[in-house]
């Protein structure tokens, strides 16, 4: 019996293998690290102005505002404390006992005043009379207003 042996590549012998071309080897110039060193130095650099920045605002920037807002307290009620004390000045019973202090005397019937008055609030000292009927409050006409404001300007003038 014959049998065919096929042969392996690898039992061949080197010279009967066909050879490849060569290629000349490029051989490459060694790399100059400065690049990379500008180039993380860089990078470095600007993640710490980022982190720079980011600390100001939000450390710095924040304690100003708590500074401000602090401020911002403090002046509104101050604030609330010389409203009230605006209002006790202005109060009607203050004024009308400051008046009789001085010397001053209640006028007899009717009183007039030029201008318009603010709506005293309704206070311990100060009595209303009882309404009998609700009044109906009509706007005044054009020429009453031109006279209330000619008025109550060569009022301001004489004071």
């Amino acid at each position: 019996m014959v049998v065919a042996q096929e042969k392996i590549e690898w039992e061949q012998p080197i010279e009967e293998l066909p050879r490849k071309a060569k290629r000349p080897v490029r051989r490459q110039r060694p790399r100059s690290h400065w690049k990379s060193i500008l180039v993380l130095s860089l990078v470095v650099t600007l993640a710490t102005v980022f982190a720079v920045e980011t600390i100001n605002l939000t450390v710095v920037k924040g304690a100003q505002i708590r500074g401000m807002q602090r401020e911002i307290t403090a002046l509104e009620a101050n604030n609330d404390l010389l409203e009230a004390q605006v209002d006790k000045l202005r109060s009607v019973s203050r004024i009308e006992s400051a008046a009789l202090a001085m010397g001053m005397e209640k006028p007899a019937g009717t009183v007039y005043v030029a201008g318009t008055l603010p709506v005293a609030k309704i206070e311990k000292g100060v009595q209303s009379a009882p309404a009998v009927q609700e009044e109906v409050v009509q706007e005044p006409s054009a020429i009453e207003q031109i006279s209330q404001k000619f008025t109550s300007f060569f009022a301001s003038t004489q004071r």
